[in-house]
């Protein structure tokens, strides 16, 4: 004869649950906006809510984007011209998605010249500053975002200036979800090269106690050129993602591999060749002629893993 099933008792919680007020309180006062966009804001729906709001109104202001007004990264570490905007406002009703980001020097400020000259260079570089971000490419975005500390240049969906305002607006959470995602995924890289190093010297230090002899192959690599390794991956799955219907991009993107051994954007130090053996490439093969892609892209990778290595150079200096 079957028994009859218990019925499981309700849970009834111990006190009752805190007003949103006070939800975005608490957030407001986070230290580490990574982790309060990251774990906070997906326990719940109803906490996602109150900690989108809590960015919303006290975090959006230390985002910091600085658009490169060169044509060509010529590299070096010295400050570049860019035009800094800060957040001005969130959109109300249907533009609550938006966010407003303003260029609020004075024109003394962007230009040495004063009068005629000044209001002409000025207007020169309005134009640049338009041109730059109208001619952007998922490779080379032209700008970088700051937040607490953290530098990328993930997108800024549906980016729209207006140079006359000296503003620019775009979608604040899907901004925030891209820069958080690729922060993620770097964090989740760095504790599996930590795991795998931890355990490639235990071995090592195993073959040594037995009086075996290590190849400089055995040793894991230094931790400044696993980083750049790491975040040349999480990049490279940006641009197949936004390629995702590109065969010949796609096919670029892949072939980034085979320049991973020089240059200074994996850490190495031999001389930059632009011209490897790349797969598909030979004479009446499909991608016959297209190597300059790959040489683009390259450089590409390089100029905007070098305007992020500055940028959070220049961050140190000024703590």
């Amino acid at each position: 004869m079957a028994h009859k099933q218990p019925q499981s008792r309700r849970r009834v919680p111990c006190c009752k649950a805190l007003p949103p007020e006070i939800w975005i309180r608490v957030f407001s006062h986070h230290t580490d906006p990574a982790h309060l966009w990251l774990v906070c804001r997906r326990i719940s729906p109803a906490l996602r809510a109150c900690a989108e709001h809590a960015f919303a109104a006290y975090f959006l202001c230390l985002v910091q984007i600085e658009f490169q007004l060169e044509k060509y990264n010529l590299g070096g570490k010295s400050k570049r011209p860019v035009v800094p905007v800060v957040f001005d406002r969130v959109g109300k009703l249907e533009e609550k998605e938006k966010v407003w980001f303003k260029d609020k020097r004075p024109v003394s400020a962007v230009c040495e010249d004063k009068g005629q000259k000044g209001r002409i260079q000025f207007q020169k570089t309005m134009q640049r500053w338009e041109e730059n971000v109208k001619q952007r490419k998922a490779e080379m975005p032209n700008y970088t975002i700051t937040i607490s500390g953290m530098v990328n240049d993930t997108d800024l969906p549906d980016l729209e200036i207006d140079v006359e305002k000296h503003e620019v607006c775009f979608q604040w959470k899907k901004m925030l979800h891209l820069f958080f995602r690729e922060h993620e995924q770097i964090g989740l890289l760095k504790d599996l090269w930590q795991v795998q190093t931890t355990q490639q010297i235990r071995e090592n230090n195993a073959r040594l106690a037995k009086g075996e002899h290590l190849m400089p192959a055995d040793f894991p690599p230094p931790w400044s050129t696993a980083e750049a390794e790491m975040r040349k991956r999480v990049r490279r799955a940006r641009l197949k993602e936004y390629y995702r219907d590109d065969e010949l991009l796609l096919w670029a993107i892949e072939s980034l591999k085979y320049f991973e051994q020089y240059g200074a954007a994996s850490g190495a130090n031999k001389a930059l060749k632009l011209d490897p053996k790349l797969p598909g490439v030979g004479l009446g093969e499909k991608w016959f002629g297209h190597v300059h892609v790959v040489q683009e892209l390259y450089l590409d990778e390089w100029s905007c893993m070098h305007r992020i290595d500055t940028q959070i150079g220049h961050l140190r200096t000024a703590r």
